[in-house]
């Protein structure tokens, strides 16, 4: 029953996925897997299929951000938070395995809390660095940077996410002198590696319902397109940001009550 009410999302739901993604760093998990646990799919399998889905959406939105605009992806932190995020993934598997479904629940809506703060800019604002800026890794930013990779793993295998919701605050507001546009195209391309080990690790304890995926993959690709050339040409980053938090406001929300049966 669960399994039939998954496959009927709209694709237009895997296209807003998609536009998020690009527009703001993130892998579209934040809309995935809440969509698949509303409609019955227990959460463990909603975030394991939702990773199917960030993975691809994830690499096109690199693609299209290298064609239009390259020097907003800084390859250094990228590969060190994608080295960190290969051991988060592995410990969020450990930690999948002991959560109850409560706890893991009650996890992802804290989660949702958190990030929709972070883009009202309640927990401290997101501050877009003049352009041109160049954060250099170096020293403790290392250990800084594979710690956020680290989190970002966790926050793959849990929740389904590609990480972004932490990766990008984090390196606006931790790595002196990062754009808030450079670190949406650097979480896209550190996210990849990320979320494609937090895949191979669903896909291995059959937490991936593949029936879903031909109705949102191919309309969140298209998405991700759109989405950073939104993000790169057109709209106000900081704007779309508190938009963005009051839709993870809605989420936790929707979270909170019960399941349809």
């Amino acid at each position: 029953m669960a399994r039939s009410a998954a496959r009927a999302l709209p694709p237009w739901l895997g296209g807003i996925a998609g536009v998020l993604s690009g527009l703001l760093g993130i892998g579209g998990g934040l809309v995935i897997s809440p969509a698949l646990a509303w409609r019955g799919l227990p959460l463990p399998r909603a975030t394991g299929t939702a990773l199917a889905v960030v993975v691809p959406v994830a690499c096109v939105a690199v693609l299209t951000e290298l064609a239009q605009a390259p020097q907003q992806i800084h390859l250094l932190f990228a590969l060190g938070i994608a080295v960190g995020g290969q051991g988060g993934a592995r410990l969020g598997a450990l930690i999948l395995r002991r959560l109850p479904a409560q706890g893991l629940r009650l996890a992802f809506i804290a989660l949702l809390l958190y990030a929709a703060a972070r883009n009202a800019g309640l927990l401290g604002e997101l501050p877009a660095a003049a352009p041109g800026s160049s954060p250099v890794l170096s020293g403790w930013t290392v250990l800084l940077v594979l710690g956020l990779g680290a989190a970002a793993g966790v926050c793959a295998v849990l929740f389904g996410v590609g990480g972004g919701v932490v990766v990008v605050p984090g390196l606006v507001l931790l790595v002196q002198g990062f754009p808030l546009r450079d670190a949406m195209a650097t979480s896209l391309l550190a996210m990849i590696p990320t979320a494609a080990m937090g895949l191979v690790i669903a896909a291995r304890e059959q937490r991936v319902e593949r029936g879903v995926l031909p109705r949102l993959v191919v309309p969140a690709l298209g998405g991700a397109i759109v989405g950073v050339l939104l993000r790169n040409l057109a709209l106000p980053t900081e704007q779309l940001a508190q938009a963005f938090a009051a839709f993870l406001l809605f989420v936790a929300w929707r979270l909170l009550r019960p399941q349809r049966a």
